[in-house]
């Protein structure tokens, strides 16, 4: 196990590509790191980096190391997981990540329930774009995701149970001059500034077409970018003119300014109830939204994320009625 511990240096040393760096994400001293990485360049009898000015950089002996090396350590995480599984779901841990929509309400209600039912399981959430999402599962840093899944649904890694779709619905601040108007276009909501994740695809296309139609100056162009995941294209991108990450963070800002957000009727309750914010009547069908729950083609469902995913579709299923389908 200390020889899997010393490759886990050298991994970290890798993504940082810097021993402080490193060593902070690590939560050692950088005397410690570079001990370490030195035992193990000793033990191997070979220099695993190259330190240059710009920083550490594997050598051929390192790239092989790195590339060995991380595959054992996910095989060591995935014999420790199950392992751990035979404690049962009452000690066990569950790491869920999400995208911004689902994780700041059905995924978090899920979770609410779910640490109900069993107070000592730890549990664990991040809330990050939809690719962060693979990425934190792939990277094992995750044992579910719950994001949209467009770009990731012929990936062979994954697998992937699509959800009903969310409605979410656009909100403003009191007194937004769009609140003294009837039914709305999405091009008129559009001619102020949205506060969103980064969206893609259809929802990209969708949002980027209305904008254009806007008679605004300030308005963001579509980016339409490739980005290839096993051969299969990610389609068109498009930046909000402000890009959050968050909900929380974008509810702020349109409290604050004349932008414009979408959140779920959950996220809204509170607000529409005291007054603060205002929910738009955008007369206009809108994309559906793509949503799953992804998990690892190679690793069997563990007892916490078996009754995660219960409660989810539980929670999911009144959710999804309402009178605006989801764009994101």
């Amino acid at each position: 196990m200390n020889d899997l511990r010393l490759i886990g240096l050298a991994v970290a040393l890798s993504e940082h590509g810097n021993f402080r760096r490193a060593a902070d994400a690590l939560n050692l001293s950088q005397p410690s790191l570079s001990r370490g990485i030195a035992e193990l360049e000793r033990s191997f009898g070979v220099p695993l980096f190259d330190r240059t000015r710009k920083g550490v950089v594997p050598t051929a002996f390192g790239r092989v190391l790195l590339d060995k090396g991380s595959a054992l350590l996910r095989e060591a995480a995935t014999l420790k997981r199950e392992i751990e599984l035979l404690a049962g779901v009452q000690s066990g841990e569950l790491r869920v990540s999400a995208s911004p929509v689902v994780g700041e309400s059905v995924v978090a209600i899920a979770l609410g329930q779910v640490s109900a039912r069993f107070p000592r399981l730890r549990i664990s959430m991040a809330i990050s774009h939809p690719d962060q999402v693979v990425d934190d599962l792939l990277k094992g840093r995750s044992d579910l995701g719950v994001a949209n899944i467009y770009g990731s649904e012929h990936d062979r890694r994954l697998v992937i149970d699509a959800m009903e779709p969310l409605p979410v619905y656009f909100a403003c601040r009191a007194g937004h001059p769009l609140t003294n108007q009837g039914s709305l276009s999405l091009q008129q909501v559009l001619a102020y500034p949205l506060a969103a994740q980064t969206l893609r695809g259809e929802h990209a296309e969708v949002v980027a077409a209305a904008t254009a139609l806007s008679d605004t100056s300030w308005h963001s162009k579509p980016q339409h970018a490739k980005t290839a995941i096993n051969g299969d294209a990610r389609g068109a991108m498009f930046a909000p003119q402000i890009t959050v990450s968050s909900l929380s963070a974008a509810r702020l800002i349109a409290l604050h300014s004349d932008a414009v957000f979408v959140a779920t009727a959950w996220s809204l309750a509170d607000d529409l109830a005291a007054g603060r914010l205002v929910r738009l009547p955008v007369d206009e069908p809108a994309a559906k939204s793509s949503h799953g729950i992804i998990r690892l083609a190679d690793r069997s469902l563990g007892p916490a994320e078996k009754v995660f995913i219960e409660l989810l579709r539980e929670v999911e299923a009144p959710a999804h009625q309402g009178d605006t389908v989801a764009f994101f």
